[in-house]
């Protein structure tokens, strides 16, 4: 999960995302927290365990809010794609590290203030088990009346509410329509807002939809006008050629590119290259090249008929 966790911050941690998700997900969708007003604390703490060992634990994402002198909220995020029984554990001891943190921090004891974190669930069912400390043990002592409790704030992405996703300003809204329409069971998934911070999204989808295509994209460099999640998926999905036709291109245009690519591959370039050296869109080239590589066979006829 640390390797997952180092690439979806790259999305999550931009102070735009940021703060959009505890708008939506803390605040019902109201812009209470500007990202000029989050700055960057320390995500990684150390603790000694039992063998007297220094350990150290890292947060996902760790931010603090501060809104003139009486506003202040250390908000953290920590995202799953699985369910974790001792989430609760782990969450303690992050918000705790964060605590004593400021009481090594501020002399005066001025400045001390609330933590909270966010569990982002990407997962396509419910979050399924436990929600709080108590209920991980497995026996009970009998002392819930004086035993503190630890709960978890779970966010189910793939659930929220079509009112919530409305409400997302940054990229993370079109995340979150992602996964609702693919818990949902939709054919295709439709999204024309653009993507501001296009490469991290390759990045999130290539973690979360586990398909390492999404980082064999290079949308950045080719785009026409605005990238959006529609344009990843035609990319992805080799949707780009049917598109083209219908959009204008015949079948004898699209039988001669296919021509063109084909002799390209063989000669062994990129599909950057094979879309420079056409002024093609990559979205195009991109599943003819795949069928390509993987029929190398075929002719331009076989291809055609593969891709339609």
């Amino acid at each position: 999960m640390r390797q997952k966790d180092k690439v979806e911050k790259l999305l999550e941690d931009y102070p735009d995302v940021f703060a959009d998700i505890i708008n939506v997900l803390i605040y019902d969708g109201k812009q209470v927290i500007s990202p000029k007003q989050l700055s960057e604390t320390k995500v990684r703490s150390q603790y000694k365990a039992a063998d007297s060992t220094l350990h150290e634990q890292e947060r996902d994402i760790l931010k603090v809010w501060k809104k003139g002198k009486d506003h202040k909220v250390i908000f953290g995020i920590e995202n799953q794609t699985s369910t974790d029984k001792q989430m609760s554990f782990r969450i303690m001891g992050y918000d705790g590290a964060s605590y004593r943190s400021q009481l090594n921090d501020d002399e005066d004891k001025k400045e001390l203030c609330e933590v909270v974190t966010l569990i982002l669930y990407f997962g396509n069912g419910h979050w399924d088990t436990s929600k709080e400390l108590r209920d991980t043990f497995a026996k009970k002592g009998n002392v819930e009346k004086y035993a503190n409790n630890y709960k978890l704030n779970v966010f189910e992405i793939a659930y929220l509410t079509e009112e919530q996703i409305k409400m997302f300003q940054s990229d993370f809204g079109i995340i979150a329509d992602y996964f609702v329409k693919r818990r949902k069971g939709y054919k295709t998934i439709e999204n024309h807002k653009p993507i501001k911070h296009v490469d991290e999204m390759l990045k999130f989808m290539r973690i979360f939809a586990e398909d390492e295509r999404f980082l064999k994209l290079n949308l950045e460099k080719k785009k026409k006008g605005a990238i959006t999640m529609c344009t990843i998926l035609d990319a992805v999905e080799g949707r780009g050629i049917e598109k083209g036709i219908t959009q204008g291109i015949i079948k004898g245009e699209a039988l001669k590119l296919i021509m063109l690519v084909q002799k390209k591959a063989r000669k062994g370039d990129s599909i950057t290259k094979i879309a420079d050296d056409l002024v093609e869109d990559e979205i195009v080239i991109s599943p003819i090249y795949k069928m390509v590589k993987e029929y190398p066979e075929d002719t331009e006829k076989d291809i055609y008929q593969r891709l339609n």
